[in-house]
């Protein structure tokens, strides 16, 4: 295997299996990804590194929405405190609407983002490009096997 600029040479089926990876990870995060890593860390550089950066992505795809979802859930609870203490004095129909809005919004586009993610990275998979964190990995192999010039 010849290194190239953008790492070793790739069969069609590395990539073909990378791209799917990624495709699949929009509907099943972090296990089939996680799965795939396991199955072919030994046998498939290409493959596991594309699962390994799509685990990586999942978790922190997984962590903003989980943080966006508390202080979603924070805010909720105070609000009901409050309206609960008023007596519901102040509550209004187009304020719920209003945050139940917003809310979507913030999902959806963090959904649609990660989605233009996965299509990125599955296309760059298909294309035979390796992740950057596998090419940094690499180019460290192989400045140390490359033999000091006296």
């Amino acid at each position: 295997m010849a290194l190239q600029p953008n790492g070793p040479e790739t069969t069609p089926s590395e990539r073909n299996t990378a791209a799917l990876i990624h495709i699949i990870s929009i509907f099943t995060p972090l296990w089939v990804p996680a799965l795939a890593w396991l199955y072919y860390r030994n046998s498939s550089r290409f493959i596991s590194s594309h699962s390994w950066q799509e685990i990586v992505d999942g978790i922190v795809w997984k962590a903003l929405l989980l943080i966006v979802m508390l202080v979603s859930l924070g805010f909720t609870i105070s609000r009901l405190i409050y309206h609960f203490q008023t007596n519901w004095e102040t509550f209004s129909w187009q304020e719920l609407l209003i945050r139940l809005a917003i809310s979507v919004t913030v999902f959806v586009t963090l959904f649609t983002w990660n989605l233009i993610q996965a299509l990125n990275q599955a296309r760059k998979a298909r294309a035979g490009i390796w992740p950057k964190r596998e090419l940094k990995k690499l180019a460290k192999q192989a400045d140390s096997t490359t033999p000091l010039l006296p």
